[in-house]
């Protein structure tokens, strides 16, 4: 099963209480209002954790001379090490530092031990001086992938999808519709609010119990 905007949003539309068509056969029906609805929960949804299954890594090749790259579509993921924090950027399985000083950076070349965020774009010190490869770890803010294969960050066509493990779809697609259904209804105070907010709290409960495989050692507070 893939999960599709056009099967999460027949299912939403499906729910108990909803108002909309849910037969819709393609996006030329889509009502905007549920559409909207539908990517505010996913937002909050996809971004309320550090899923394991948002964890990606990206290479960056570094040419000589040149300091500056393009971010990852994300956060980079910390490490820890000996008790000290540190980043998931290496080369050849080496850590580089996080540069905190920037004023530090002169045109010193070599092969590069650190590195540092400024407006939105990543730069490594010492500038290279041939050719690395950096592999970044990091948590991605794109929550799925249209037909062609590309990230994307927010669900518009129809067939636009959601990139998670098959095995999670039906327990995200569960907290996914609940969710959404508070954003339709919208009104804390109509009488059928209540009954979705609890039901998201368990399905939302479910799928951190077993996303990581793992029993999570953390209190959940909603």
């Amino acid at each position: 099963m893939t999960l599709t905007l056009l099967d999460i949003y027949n299912s939403v539309a499906s729910q108990a209480w909803s108002m909309f068509d849910d037969e819709v056969d393609s996006q030329a029906e889509f009502e905007n209002v549920l559409i909207s609805s539908i990517n505010k929960a996913l937002s909050d949804l996809w971004c309320s954790t550090d899923f394991a299954f948002r964890r990606k890594t990206e290479e960056i090749i570094l040419a000589e001379n040149k300091q500056e790259y393009n971010l990852p579509d994300g956060n980079i993921i910390e490490r820890f090490s000996n008790g000290k924090k540190g980043y998931c950027v290496s080369i050849d399985g080496y850590y580089l530092e996080l540069l905190e000083d920037k004023t530090l950076v002169d045109a010193k070349k070599g092969e590069p031990k650190y590195f540092y965020i400024d407006n939105q774009s990543l730069y490594f010190y010492p500038i290279p001086d041939k050719v690395y490869s950096v592999k970044i770890e990091y948590y991605t803010l794109a929550v799925g992938l249209d037909k062609n294969g590309g990230a994307i960050f927010s669900l518009k066509n129809d067939t636009d999808y959601i990139d998670i493990p098959e095995k999670l779809e039906d327990l995200f697609k569960n907290a996914l519709i609940t969710k959404t259904m508070l954003y339709a209804i919208a009104a804390e105070s109509d009488e059928n609010y209540s009954s979705y907010k609890h039901q998201f709290e368990k399905a939302y409960k479910l799928l951190l119990k077993y996303t990581n495989g793992v029993t999570p050692q953390r209190k959940i507070i909603f």
